[in-house]
């Protein structure tokens, strides 16, 4: 009995932690779109820490790397906060560590045995991001090599999610897959909005996936270590 209360007031805990995770998503977002800078330096950071509390709360497991890959999308948000080119560099590298730390969960949990699926998943990723590079090629310059790391690993990413969705349709992999297509999606906003057209929409956009990107990926983490 003492466990039960004890695991119902562990639930409550997490679901007012996942009920804040959305009131500073949407808070921020707004910030985004009115650019209220005061407050999206302020709410932008909180994002990942309090996804990290919340897989705290809720994991059995508290896998490590998945944390210390959240500390590493913080790190890049706080740089993608700036305007100048120089932090959202830093931003995007510190985002690269972030997607190979995702990229080395993803394959631990998820065992495939054949990777031509994956390999054929992979198409639909690239071509959208051949289309962006095509359009922004000119003007990438120096964050060229970290630009092409970043569309490589969301290739793989995509493809491998979309593939093992196809072939295990499942609750854990339908999560994996809506965080791989977000993602993906912020890639080409965030690209067309730094070297080809600068909406004021597209960063309040950006800032929805991204949250929802990210609590995809907890999901997903959570499903597998049930599984």
């Amino acid at each position: 009995m003492k466990n039960k209360v004890i695991n119902i007031k562990s639930t409550n805990e997490v679901n007012v932690l996942i009920l804040l995770f959305f009131v500073v998503t949407l808070a921020e977002v707004i910030a985004e779109f009115f650019s209220f800078p005061s407050f999206i330096y302020l709410l932008k950071p909180l994002i990942c820490p309090i996804l990290i509390v919340i897989y705290w709360k809720s994991s059995a497991k508290r896998n490590i790397y998945f944390i210390l890959a959240l500390i590493f999308g913080f790190t890049a948000n706080i740089f993608f906060i700036a305007k100048d080119f120089s932090s959202i560099l830093l931003g995007s590298l510190f985002f690269m560590f972030y997607r190979i730390l995702i990229i080395y969960l993803v394959i631990k949990i998820v065992k495939v045995k054949n990777y031509l699926p994956v390999f054929l998943g992979i198409i639909p990723f690239a071509i959208v991001f051949l289309y962006v590079t095509s359009l922004t090629i000119d003007m990438i310059r120096d964050g060229f090599y970290i630009y092409i790391m970043q569309v490589l690993l969301m290739s793989f990413l995509g493809g491998f999610s979309l593939a093992n969705y196809i072939i295990y349709n499942n609750k854990m992999n339908f999560w994996l897959l809506i965080s791989s297509i977000l993602f993906t999606l912020i890639q080409f906003i965030i690209t067309l909005k730094l070297y080809y057209i600068n909406m004021f929409i597209f960063q309040p956009i950006a800032m929805i996936f991204y949250s929802i990107a990210q609590f995809s990926l907890y999901k997903f983490m959570i499903l597998s270590e049930k599984n």
